[in-house]
């Protein structure tokens, strides 16, 4: 037997209790705002997930934990493009990354993965029950009960945290000596980046991270007084502009479509995806969302950002560093090499395809990166 709702009036724990004490074997699938995951269940128990959000991709989350660079990741990738092979194989095969590595980082990235529903409000969600991948999967079971003890306090946690870092935009400021020797690699690659001027956005990104796995790492060198957290004022310049009168679906609806318009993309996409969050059902404003989308893809490819576009500077490096860019144009700046195309970088970068390009689009109009053709 189905079963199909919303985390709204279904608790996402009470899901899990329910199919675990009915010993169901299928894939229960989420859809939130920007994000699609499925839990895989046999017998009650979890055996594996799997997440359309690039920081949970099994090579940007072994970047995260700092158990391959990204190097490494790119080296991977182009041996899986050229072979067929599974990533893990081909790092556990080029001894890149041990057997036994692999193993527990697939069980701690599904955890993780499970762990981060819990913070979503709403979301669609179904059960198909007998649907498995076929796709051979590695072995594992996980424990409901476990899950959801740690998935709850773990939305207690985020609360916590999120008094301290509310945004992207705060900027960690050590104030005493890291104990580099009690973190591991993945901790410590982050408390690396501290400069007092990178934002969490900008190590998050650098990092391949999730940015609770950021703001947690950040969050407890500040327990220990290790650092203090700036908050930035924005100066009413950022891409946000707050809207007159109550923010409802229908507002943000009207707002995105008119952003689209004026040819502001990303205020757009914003806006149309926190409309289809407060209203996943309405099937006007999914409508909007998918037409928004094509309409953008299409917009930037006739700018001439595809992805076998090769993006180059058109300025020097050192003067990048004057200028007020985002952590996302930042990041995609220190990517480009001359000779990789849009396809090539967007492998290694933890973020969605259509972000992604605008990042380059917006780089493109202002001018601090040319696109030339593959010969």
């Amino acid at each position: 037997m189905g079963i199909s709702g919303n985390l709204r009036t279904m608790q996402l724990e009470e899901l899990l209790q329910w199919l675990s004490l009915s010993q169901k074997t299928g894939t229960l699938e989420f859809n939130g705002a920007k994000v699609a995951k499925k839990i895989f269940f046999k017998d009650g128990l979890i055996v594996a997930s799997s997440s359309n959000r690039p920081e949970e991709y099994l090579g940007h989350f072994l970047v995260s934990r700092g158990l391959i660079n990204e190097q490494t990741l790119s080296k991977a990738i182009e041996l899986q493009e050229a072979t067929g092979m599974l990533l893990g194989k081909i790092l556990t095969t080029r001894e890149w990354l041990s057997e036994q590595d692999l193993h527990s980082m697939l069980r701690l990235k599904t955890e993780e993965s499970i762990y981060d529903v819990f913070s979503w409000e709403e979301g669609d969600f179904q059960f198909v029950d007998g649907l498995l991948p076929e796709s051979q999967m590695v072995p594992m079971a996980l424990e409901v009960t476990g899950i959801i003890m740690e998935g709850v306090q773990r939305v207690d946690e985020l609360r916590r945290i999120r008094k301290l870092i509310p945004s992207g935009h705060a900027i960690p400021v050590q104030i005493a000596a890291w104990d580099l020797d009690s973190l591991d690699p993945g901790q410590r690659q982050i408390v690396e980046l501290v400069n007092d001027e990178r934002t969490v956005e900008e190590i998050r990104l650098q990092t391949h991270s999730t940015d609770f796995h950021v703001t947690r790492i950040l969050y407890r060198q500040w327990q220990e007084g290790r650092l203090k957290v700036v908050n930035p004022r924005r100066d009413g310049t950022g891409s946000f502009q707050p809207m007159t009168g109550p923010i409802t679906g229908h507002t943000l609806l009207d707002a995105g479509k008119e952003y689209l318009k004026q040819g502001e993309f990303e205020r757009a996409l914003r806006h149309l995806r926190a409309a289809r969050s407060l209203d996943p059902d309405d099937p006007d404003t999914q409508d909007a969302l998918t037409h928004a989308e094509k309409a953008i893809r299409n917009e930037v490819e006739k700018a001439g950002v595809t992805l076998h576009s090769i993006p180059q500077l058109a300025v020097a490096f050192d003067q990048l560093t004057s200028l007020k860019i985002s952590p996302q144009e930042g990041f995609m700046l220190t990517r480009i090499n001359g000779s990789y195309d849009i396809q090539s970088i967007l492998k290694i970068t933890p973020m969605p395809q259509l972000d992604a390009l605008l990042v380059f689009w917006k780089l493109s109009r202002e001018k601090l990166i040319k696109l030339a053709t593959k010969k």
